[in-house]
């Protein structure tokens, strides 16, 4: 952690902007596909009367 710190400011932030990008991404996809997945079971389901 002192290592990080003693680094130059626009490079450690350029390094947090980066994981924060890649988790936003992450979640991002992560919706699409569990959207995609409930209107698939949707149609799926959808002509059972339950």
């Amino acid at each position: 952690m002192q290592n990080f710190l003693q680094r130059d400011l626009g490079s450690s932030m350029l390094s947090i902007a980066v994981v924060l990008g890649g988790l936003g991404l992450f979640f991002v996809f992560l919706r699409v596909l569990t959207i995609s997945i409930k209107k698939i079971l949707e149609a799926i389901f959808k002509n059972r009367d339950y």
